[in-house]
């Protein structure tokens, strides 16, 4: 993955700025060749209820890609998920993570 334009960071929603309740679930970030992750351990639920914020961002990108590249929805779902169950076959055993100790 790169990035075509010069922001390093993406801007707030305005609809979670003009929220008070609002809070940030998670950071990804590309840097040394690697994705970095960080997911705010204060969530609410477990594991399972993931994959609800999961299929979210798969619909959410799914969208991105179609518009930007020209493709339907349905195709670009189709892309997403061949792709993440290819990969999920067999996890990248060298990630690693941690809740920090000081959060």
């Amino acid at each position: 993955m790169t990035l075509e334009d010069d922001s390093p960071e993406l801007p707030i929603p305005q609809e979670a700025l003009n929220d008070p309740g609002a809070f940030e679930i998670m950071r990804l970030w590309a840097g040394g060749g690697q994705l970095h992750v960080m997911i705010n351990s204060g969530l609410q639920g477990g594991a399972e209820d993931f994959g609800e914020l999961l299929a979210d961002l798969y619909e959410h990108a799914a969208r991105l890609y179609a518009q930007r590249d020209g493709q339907t929805v349905a195709e670009c779902r189709v892309l997403i998920l061949e792709d993440f169950l290819r990969r999920t076959r067999e996890p990248n055993v060298s990630v690693e993570g941690e809740i920090p100790k000081d959060h």
